[in-house]
């Protein structure tokens, strides 16, 4: 990009073409007043605080909206700049409440700093209306709108990154505009995924983080003697506050936020905050890191000292008692009986040292991740058709997307940061289509919005093939012998055949079709909706072979991505821990095992639940105790990833640095401390406890795609894997020098095409269980409020469009019939369920089928009115 020459204030700037004149003020050390700006946002240009002169210009454009131009001779002080700003300040100040004492941002809001910029020669009177209290954004912030300035940032915030579509301009009863919710509804019920990004936008204490936790019972002691003064004392107590900011990575999901968490003296964590330079997530957090993190670290249940279980209850141990009597366990067992398992969370060097002791101390060779069936088998198939399970792009990589294909996938419940990528594509251009059958919040941006049924999804898949191998849509560089397998393997599925299966219009069919084929890539995203599919690895391989189809293996705007899995799932999958460690506990030939784990919720352990019975030995180390029903023996405390130095691989292959944030808790050890204590108890040479930074290279060492990475670049370049020496740029695109090789497959299993032929007139409606479903919506990252939505007051769940068909209201009792027979149940409405579509709980219908039904599968059923 090439520079530019202007002149601002008579001082010539250097600025980058294409750059605003309020950018290159910026970067020269100009302040120029702002309030409706953003860096985040799209320049709007509306609060008319930037306005400058420009020489031989009429009027006065604003900085913010306004592109340099070489020779370009800008005034941003003059006297009627000067005026023009006080004017527009008026205006704002004109409604705005005097109570800067009071605020939660007296010292930081920028309209003081306005106030300070531009000056004030007008008389300024208090509004004579009466504040209405603040409103509620679910436990995590407040909403108070009488110090509202009308900027936007929280509405454009809302629309054009988050995507969610809560926050709007409303008509006031005065005719003017004001930030609300669409007809005024609640947030819940407005679709707020409480990401916390229009708190972290708004320039004044009109949105503001609810620090109830930090204040604890203080507030509403004090609320009670005296409300009026509350906020006042509250505030000036807060500044008085020694505080300070350290950074981590978020360890809940694989996006691998960088945060910045405000601790005082003591460590207790006021607010956390998303780092603006953040390489994974700029300045973009979702409701668990944003909010509910502070609280994961308070938890008042962490574990602060080993514990066994006898007769029923815990015994607290000292850490070389535990830790023996667990050593002499595990030497009972022969070699491959223990398994040594994790959530994907410890740190790269954690697991590093982990492997190392299973293998050499522990004698066994099976280490792997804990997982549900869905991932294993999607890691395989995965696998075993491009050589890896992992992200083959970078969400960067969107932006220059022409086409994106979206399957069982909600991101605001697995991975927001790759929603606001995904919406920034579709604001760029590019086309979205999005096969979900439920209405999730990325269906709004969707060119087209496929709601299959449920189980139809591979069918779906491959029918969109077909359409793009007829409209000869294909990659151009395709060899003959692929484009003949892709033939064969999408025969069946014609756009009839298809239509049935999945319950969707052939035009619909065709049209998505049609919008693939036309452009030249496709990013193929997978959602957790994948994973629960009856037929994962057949569905796993249809959304590769599409890719295939469309050539976008090796280039930006392409490629394959999971969006789903713990902070550093990928770090463990490249230094060779499996999902497949699942199958050798279902087959009952693991006796033993050992779980570091840092939980955060129970959901991670379910699948170890279903294979606890076949273990005779337990050992957990967590940050919290797992559920009873893990059958844990033994508990270690484990020290949370913002307690220690490490690295993590995020869903993008993007190695990052977390440091200490806060004072590691008494009574816990890091898996590395753990391990080298350990293996004192083996009789042989103990392991070392190393310095991470240290470990990091002995890890290179072993995984020659790190062998590039040390600690400095992790932590300040954030460099992607494979980076197989320093001098290495890391590979941001794989497959970008070669594309993988097609090998051809057939589907391994009855994707229901012929049942969906037969299906009789006589039974209209698809019958479904809500838990087969439940994965295309929810997921860890969303806020429990989010998932208030979905709860139903009722066992058989509907479209409310169908019910009244059937002249059916909430709370009647109705039958769904279906071959085989049928359940009976309150009637409820839920509009986020496709049309022609019954949900009823799984084990009800397990019940009547005797649990011959396979999940996320559907039925041929009619619904009566009883």
């Amino acid at each position: 990009m090439s520079d530019v020459n202007i002149w601002i204030n008579d001082q010539q700037v250097k600025a980058k073409a294409g750059q605003t004149i309020l950018q290159a003020a910026d970067e020269a050390g100009i302040y120029v007043p702002r309030l409706c700006f953003h860096p985040a946002l799209e320049p709007s240009g509306s609060c008319r605080l930037c306005a400058v002169e420009i020489e031989g210009q009429r009027g006065l454009p604003a900085a913010c909206t306004t592109p340099v131009a070489e020779g370009l001779r800008v005034q941003t002080q003059t006297p009627k700049v000067m005026d023009f700003r006080r004017e527009m300040l008026q205006l704002i100040l004109r409604d705005h409440p005097r109570h800067c004492l009071g605020c939660p941002r007296n010292g930081t809001c920028e309209l003081q700093q306005l106030v300070a910029a531009v000056g004030i020669d007008f008389p300024y009177p208090a509004p004579d209306v009466v504040r209405p209290q603040p409103l509620p954004g679910g436990p995590y912030f407040e909403r108070d709108y009488s110090l509202c300035v009308r900027c936007g940032r929280c509405v454009r915030v809302c629309h054009e990154v988050r995507g969610a579509r809560t926050i709007v301009f409303r008509e006031s009863k005065d005719g003017r505009q004001s930030v609300g919710t669409p007809f005024d509804r609640s947030l819940e019920e407005s679709g707020c995924q409480f990401c916390g990004a229009c708190v972290d936008v708004c320039p004044v204490g009109a949105l503001r983080e609810n620090l109830t936790d930090f204040h604890r019972e203080t507030r509403p002691a004090m609320d009670a003697v005296c409300q009026a003064l509350t906020a006042i004392i509250t505030n000036l107590y807060n500044k008085e506050l020694e505080t300070r900011w350290s950074t981590a990575i978020c360890p809940v999901c694989s996006a691998g936020c960088r945060l910045m968490l405000e601790k005082t003296a003591d460590e207790t964590v006021i607010q956390v905050k998303p780092s603006p330079d953040g390489p994974s997530n700029k300045g973009q957090a979702c409701v668990q890191g944003r909010f509910l993190l502070k609280r994961y670290v308070a938890r008042s249940e962490r574990l602060r000292q080993p514990a066994v279980k006898e007769g029923g209850s815990w015994k607290n141990l000292s850490w070389d008692e535990a830790l023996q009597y667990a050593a002499e366990k595990f030497r009972s067992y022969a070699p491959n009986q223990v398994a040594v398992l994790t959530d994907g969370r410890l740190t790269n060097e954690e697991l590093h040292v982990l492997n190392r002791l299973a293998r050499e101390y522990f004698k066994t060779e099976h280490v792997g991740l804990m997982a549900p069936s869905g991932l294993v088998a999607f890691e395989k198939a995965a696998t075993e058709l491009l050589g890896t399970a992992g992200a083959t792009n970078s969400l960067q990589d969107l932006a220059e997307a022409s086409a994106i294909f979206a399957m069982g996938l909600n991101p605001a419940a697995s991975q927001p940061i790759a929603g606001t990528a995904i919406r920034q594509a579709v604001l760029k251009g590019a086309k979205l289509v999005v096969a979900n059958p439920y209405d999730v919040a990325i269906a709004r941006y969707a060119h087209v919005h496929l709601r299959y049924v449920p189980g139809s999804e591979t069918a779906l898949v491959l029918g969109l093939v077909r359409i793009i191998l007829d409209e000869k849509g294909v990659d151009k560089a395709m060899a003959p012998d692929v484009l003949a397998a892709l033939k064969d393997l999408t025969a069946p599925f014609d756009v009839e055949t298809v239509a049935r299966c999945t319950g969707l219009h052939q035009e619909q069919l065709v049209e998505a079709g049609c919008m693939l084929a036309e452009k030249d890539t496709v990013a193929v995203l997978a959602g957790l909706g994948v994973i629960q599919s009856p037929h994962v690895a057949d569905l796993t391989r249809a959304l590769i072979t599409l890719g295939f189809a469309k050539g976008s293996f090796g280039k930006r705007g392409g490629g394959f991505w999971p969006l789903f899995g713990s902070s550093n799932m990928q770090g463990a999958r490249d230094q060779g821990w499996s999902t497949t460690v699942m199958d050798a506990l279902a087959s009952g030939n693991i006796r033993a095992a050992y779980v570091a784990a840092e939980s955060y919720g129970d959901f991670c352990w379910q699948p170890l639940m279903a294979c606890a019975q076949s273990l005779d030995f337990l050992v957990v180390q967590d940050v919290v105790a797992p559920p009873e029903a893990v059958g844990a023996h033994i508990v270690l405390p484990l020290t949370p990833l913002l307690e220690k130095d490490g690295s993590l691989t995020n869903g993008e292959r993007r190695v990052q640095w977390t440091e200490k944030a806060l004072t590691t808790s008494t009574g816990s050890r890091t898996v590395l401390e753990t391990a080298a204590a350990w293996s004192r108890f083996f009789g042989k040479e103990p392991l070392e406890t190393a310095d991470p930074g240290v470990v990091m290279k002995t890890l290179g060492a072993h995984v020659p795609g790190y062998a590039g990475i040390d600690r400095s670049r992790a932590r300040y370049e954030a460099v992607q894997v494979p980076c197989p020496s320093p001098d290495h740029g890391g590979t941001p695109v794989l497959f970008a020098e070669a594309p993988p090789v097609y090998k051809p497959w057939s589907p391994s299993q009855d994707l229901g095409l012929k049942a969906a032929a037969e299906a009789s007139p006589e039974f209209p409606l698809r019958l479904t269980t809500k838990e087969g479903l439940y994965p295309s919506f929810f997921g860890p990252l969303l806020a429990p409020e989010s998932q208030a939505v979905m709860a139903c007051d009722g066992e058989i769940e509907m479209h409310p469009t169908d019910a009244y068909r059937l002249e059916c209201m909430p709370g009647d009792t109705v039958a769904v019939v279906f071959n085989g027979g049928e359940i009976s149940g309150r009637l409820a409405f839920n509009i986020h369920l496709p049309l022609k579509l019954v949900a009823v709980p799984a084990e009800r219908l397990q019940s009547v089928l005797g649990g011959t039904h396979l999940p996320g599968t559907t039925m041929a059923a009619k619904v009566e009115k009883r």
